[in-house]
């Protein structure tokens, strides 16, 4: 199954970064430079976090970092920040290499991402593929299954 949305103009690889909000942040960097959203959904998607504890880490080396469609929002995007040193979101073992940034316009269009998305990283080897992976070209290919 693929997952089109996702281009190499929006997956970031970093060594490591700060703390898990710095994360979120870099993640946010190429949905927000193309202008699929505002600096403020960024903040909401922290806000999210800070409020509701670390439910954004869907599984084990996995985040999905997201906020509720708002006007701060202008199209349905994601973006993927690698990160070879996984950041933790709380003292609980709540840690990501991978941390994806989704964007919503409303409660229904970007569902079928996440159905794809789901899909995809449910399959243990094709995480295994994505943490090891060195290039962003690599981690594309993977998404495309190939």
């Amino acid at each position: 199954m693929s997952l089109e949305i996702l281009s190499s103009d929006k997956v970031l690889i970093r060594d490591r970064v700060d703390d898990w909000k710095h994360a979120i942040s870099v993640a946010s960097k190429p949905l927000l430079e193309q202008e699929y959203f505002k600096q403020q959904y960024i903040e909401k998607m922290i806000y999210s976090v800070e409020e509701l504890g670390p439910y954004i880490v869907i599984a084990p080396e996995i985040a999905i970092a997201h906020a509720r469609p708002s006007d701060d929002v202008k199209k349905i995007g994601l973006s993927l920040l690698k990160l070879n040193h996984h950041i933790n979101f709380s003292e609980n073992g709540h840690h990501a290499s991978l941390v994806f940034v989704l964007s919503a316009v409303d409660n229904e269009g970007h569902l079928e991402i996440l159905r794809n998305l789901a899909t995809i990283l449910g399959d243990s080897n094709t995480v295994n593929k994505l943490l090891v992976a060195t290039d962003i070209d690599e981690i594309i290919n993977i998404f495309k299954g190939e």
